[in-house]
């Protein structure tokens, strides 16, 4: 064989096989590309690709503070899909009832994630590109609960009402309630629309539940799982008092601490799980915030003296306790009875009181003498002379009907998406 036709072989060798290795490459790449545009799911007319799942998971573990292992995001594959059904079915809805979104909308959009992240203003773009969000998947979802948010005041909001004698009411109810306890309740809710999508839901919401008792960020994993009006304020339902609870959920929230998660509570809707936030009583602020008007009489007790000079101290103490009948009589007897010191203390704050001090008058009636309280240098008869309670305010009439209106909107709108998913032909392929 000559030279010539060997070295003509060889080259024809090494061009089958880079043949063959590009056939590969372009195979394997066909593949790859087939793999993640493969359909996950058809709804209507659209389509929800396996990308776009792939990519909301990265939106929702990288905002939430999720752990990314594989078995979470198999288990949460499902709700998220079930998410990005409901936006399509949303902005379609959208679509034909021509609701657009305006770029004024999406710049105040983002104002709100710069401020619920406290990060500074105009910072957007360079925070999701830090915390590993895809932007593209992000801005969709914003559109499409800025198009819902819309839908919902065009077409629900006109139709709900709150007459002045419901409110009227409320301001009742509340005043009767005053002393009684209320809490600052968040939710998640995980809609259960069919009994068979019962035992996959409670799936989501244990695992959901695993997620925030190990670190995960309640309000960021309410915006993107919860299914109520809600969930736009990271699940915050605000103050509810006891007596408006469900037997149920009043033993359930009555018995957690503050900052404690509970859950997931079979409901009407469906799976919910709870933090409670704070507890307090209905009109009443914490007791340390509570500013009273405060007088003294204080009888010198100096070491030294005569046990009969202590003794007679002792004795005017009670008898000006038991025989003063308001402030100004109480004012009169300090200077009979040269107190040391002058008798107003003035306006405090009980938390600024010292403890013996505190214990002594923080029950006690406007205009009536504390019983002889053993200080250091003496014996006290204290009287308050004016409370003002902390957080001692009703709500306003306008925040009682924003706030029946809200739960009305959200009643209505969970009731509008159920209509969209029972008329639409949705295929699931993954």
């Amino acid at each position: 064989m000559t030279a010539t036709r060997r070295q003509t072989d060889h080259r024809a060798q090494f061009t089958g096989c880079a043949m063959m290795l590009l056939a590969i490459f372009a195979s394997s790449e066909i593949t790859y590309a087939q793999r993640i545009q493969r359909i996950a799911a058809t709804v209507n007319e659209d389509i929800v690709s396996v990308f776009d799942l792939r990519a909301r998971m990265q939106v929702v573990i990288a905002s939430s503070g999720l752990r990314p292992t594989p078995q979470l995001q198999k288990r949460l594959s499902q709700q998220v899909l079930r998410s990005l059904i409901d936006e399509r079915l949303q902005l379609q809805e959208a679509k034909r009832r021509n609701i657009k979104v305006s770029q004024r909308d999406i710049r105040r959009a983002k104002a709100t994630i710069e401020k619920q992240n406290k990060i500074p203003p105009g910072s957007f773009d360079d925070f999701i590109k830090k915390i590993g969000v895809p932007r593209d998947a992000l801005m969709t979802q914003i559109r499409a609960q800025i198009t819902w948010q819309k839908l919902m005041a065009r077409i629900i909001l006109p139709r709900v009402t709150v007459g002045e004698d419901e409110i009227d009411e409320t301001l009742k109810r509340l005043k009767e309630r005053k002393g009684q306890v209320e809490y600052r309740v968040s939710e998640i809710l995980l809609a259960v629309d069919q009994p068979e999508q019962e035992g996959d839901v409670r799936r989501t919401a244990q695992r959901l539940l695993e997620e925030l008792r190990k670190g995960a960020k309640f309000a960021a994993i309410a915006r993107q799982f919860s299914q109520t009006a809600s969930a736009s304020v990271g699940g915050d339902l605000g103050w509810i008092q006891e007596v408006a609870m469900n037997t149920e959920l009043r033993q359930i929230i009555s018995r957690m601490k503050e900052g404690e998660i509970s859950g997931p509570i079979r409901t009407l809707a469906g799976m919910q799980i709870f933090r409670l936030t704070k507890k307090r009583r209905i009109l009443l602020g914490r007791a340390n915030d509570t500013v009273i008007d405060l007088q003294q009489i204080l009888l010198p007790l100096r070491k030294g003296l005569a046990n009969d000079y202590i003794k007679a101290q002792m004795n005017l103490a009670q008898i000006l306790s038991d025989t003063l009948s308001d402030c100004s009589d109480h004012r009169r007897a300090a200077g009979e009875a040269k107190s040391m010191g002058g008798a107003k203390l003035g306006k405090v704050r009980l938390g600024n009181l010292s403890k013996i001090v505190r214990v002594a008058v923080e029950n006690l009636p406007v205009g009536k003498a504390s019983p002889p309280v053993r200080m250091k240098n003496g014996v006290a008869i204290f009287m308050v002379c004016n409370r003002k309670e902390a957080g001692g305010g009703l709500p306003s009439r306008e925040q009682i009907g924003d706030r029946m209106r809200q739960e009305r909107v959200d009643v209505l709108a969970r009731r509008y998406l159920r209509d969209l998913r029972t008329a639409a032909i949705v295929d699931l392929r993954v």
